[in-house]
Formats: structure tokens, sequence, C-alpha cells
């Protein structure tokens, strides 16, 4: 059973000059064997990489709505792009082209409310949709870039698991974030939506609308283990969904508190008695390591890639 490895995107910022960072990150991935690797979101956080989309404003804290969102005038100027060519030129240079890389973008729903309790000066509250459906629109031609390069694209959605508002309303609002994209991108199973935090059925099932092949959930931590009680193979069928599995908890700060490999396996092993392996497209661990303690990186890391060839070895 062949199990592709990635991480979610973050790692903690390094103080290094942001290339050297980038480099550091990628060459941690190499080392435990990552299938899908990530820049490791060193320039900033999740929401400050948006702080140039027109109409938001600057704050000490982050990115706030002064105005409606609308797009970039050049979406090739996006940061992203610059630091997933130069992920790619140190890959190439270092004979690792065969590496897949993934570029992160923060969905809809969750850099509009982000940015909105930041500051909010122009829609009429938190709650409007006009937000959310601009905030996809102005994200949409970013996708489309993105999506040229045929690498992994991967929405940050956690949001959509706190109700901000109807489930069928936020689905809606992310599918126009990704209306227009090339075949190739379904065809090939490049693009993922990430939705850490607790489930229910409901919102499981309304996750099936969304117009992705992988869906990205955390199962690990103790306040979303019963998500695997959620899951379910016909629902997943159903949506045409494979899985992106959290398999280990990002809740540490140092070694000894990283979760043990055979609770890993354990776990693994019930969800591919539940869903069955063809509906397990990567493993993962719950989320992004940005606040995750230093010395506990590199052990979550090398669990999750002995995880993987347990099951690579099994009869």
């Amino acid at each position: 059973m062949k199990l592709l490895k990635a991480v979610v995107g973050s790692f903690p910022q390094k103080k290094l000059a942001l290339d050297e960072a980038i480099k550091l990150v990628v060459d941690l991935q190499l080392t435990h064997g990552i299938d899908i690797i990530s820049d490791g979101e060193q320039r900033t956080d999740i929401v400050g990489y948006f702080g140039s989309l027109p109409g938001l404003g600057m704050k000490s804290h982050g990115p706030y709505i002064k105005s409606k969102v609308t797009p970039m005038e050049e979406a090739k100027d996006f940061v992203k792009l610059r630091d997933l060519g130069f992920v790619r030129d140190y890959l190439r240079n270092k004979g690792r082209e065969d590496v897949k890389v993934k570029v992160s973008v923060t969905g809809p729903i969750t850099l509009g409310f982000s940015c909105a309790l930041n500051g909010l000066e122009y829609y009429n509250n938190i709650g409007d949709r006009r937000l959310y459906s601009d905030c996809a629109r102005a994200l949409n031609p970013l996708i489309m870039e993105i999506a040229k390069t045929g690498c992994y694209i991967q929405i940050d959605e956690p949001s959509l698991s706190i109700g901000i508002m109807n489930p069928k309303d936020a689905v809606e609002i992310v599918n126009e974030a990704l209306s227009g994209l090339p075949k190739a991108v379904y065809e090939g199973r490049k693009l993922i939506i990430h939705i850490c935090g607790a489930l229910n059925e409901k919102l499981f099932k309304a996750f099936m609308s969304l117009d992705a092949p992988i869906l990205s959930l955390a199962f690990s931590a103790l306040n979303v283990r019963k998500n695997l009680e959620v899951v379910s193979k016909p629902i997943l069928e159903s949506g045409e969904k494979k899985l992106g599995m959290g398999c280990i908890s990002v809740q540490a700060s140092k070694k000894e508190e990283v979760e043990k490999l055979d609770a890993v396996i354990k776990r693994l092993k019930t969800t591919v008695d539940k869903i069955g392996q063809d509906r397990i497209a990567l493993i993962h661990p719950d989320c992004g390591l940005r606040n995750t303690g230093e010395g506990a990186i590199e052990p979550i890391l090398e669990t999750l890639s002995s995880c993987a060839s347990f099951f690579e070895q099994a009869p």
C-alpha cells in the first residue's frame, strides 16, 4: 500500500534570510521523504500573503477590510508564485525534479473572516455574503496562475468547520474561487481543500459538493478524533472524493510530546478498515506546523514517514 506523504504547509519561521529559510525547510522535508513538499510559508502567515489584494489595508496585526475586495492587476506578481519558482529551481539544482510541490492558498471564507476580525470598513457586517464572494473572485486569478504551473494546489479553509455561514452557501463561495480551473488539475487529482477542526455529518455531507477531488481533514488531536466517526466510504464515493488524512497531531512543543508511532499506525489502520485504502489519497500532520515546537518538527515528520513505510511493507 503506497501512501503519499505531505505536509499541510507552514513551518515555524526561521530567523534567516527568506531564501535560506525556504532551503532549510525544503531540505528538512526531503530528508524525511515527504512526497509533496511546500515552501514552509516562510514569508508570512496564511493571511499576510494576501495583504496586497486591492481592498485590504494593513494594520500591525495583519490585513483588514478597507474597501471592496478586488483581484490584483497582475496575478503573475503574486509572491506565492515567486516562492514556488524558487523552490522548483532549488530542487532542480539538487537533481530532485521528481519531487512534487504544493502551493497553499487561503480560501475566501477564512480570508474574509480573518481580515474582517482585524477591521471592517466597507461591507455591512462580518456575515455579509458579498465580502466572501468578492474574496472568492479576487482569489480566482491567483489560483488560476498557480494551476498553470502544474503543481498541487491546496485551498486552506479552516473556517469551514466553525459555522461562519450556512454550509451550502460557504461551499458555493469556495467553488467560486475554483471556477474555470483546467481539467488537468482534476484529472491529476492536484487540488486539495484543507479543513481542520471538528466536523459533524451535516458539514461532511456538504463538503461533498466542493469542487475538489481531495479533502484534507484532521483526525489526531483530541478535539478532532471523533471526525472519523463522521467520515464514511459511501459519502466519500457519492462526492467522488478521496481523503487527505491528518494522522498525527501537531500539538507538541518538544520531542517527548509527539505521538508514538504505534498510535499513528493504529489510527491509520482504523481509517483504512472504515473507508478502504483506495479512498486515502495522502497522509499528513493534522494541520500546519507553524505553532509546533521546533524540537517536535523532525520527530513528527519521522513518525509520518515511518508510518507510511509500515503500510508499504505490510502484506
